[in-house]
């Protein structure tokens, strides 16, 4: 496979911050940068949602489609009931 090098800018802290996440991941930026890349390749768009809303996960489109299916298996009966786990307060 031939490979080719890519240059790109970017703030110095946020280099710093995500190489420290990346080490602790056992990635380098580079290593980081191709995950992304193949994701990007995978999914044929931004691996992630891309949005001006404030981080509203309830009313993500992945979460709102989730919702939905959960709610076609319900009426189509396909569902398991379980048990609620009460956790203790112990303050």
């Amino acid at each position: 496979m031939a490979t080719t090098s890519v240059t790109m800018r970017m703030d110095c802290d946020d280099k710093a911050k995500a190489e420290k996440i990346f080490s602790a991941l056992g990635l380098n930026m580079s290593t980081a940068f191709n995950m992304f890349i193949k994701q990007t390749i995978r999914c044929e768009g931004i691996p992630f949602e891309v949005t001006l809303r404030e981080n509203d996960y309830f009313y993500s489109p992945a979460n709102l489609a989730h919702l939905k299916r959960s709610i076609a298996q319900l009426k189509a009966g396909k569902f398991s009931e379980h048990e609620l786990l009460e956790e203790e307060d112990n303050d």
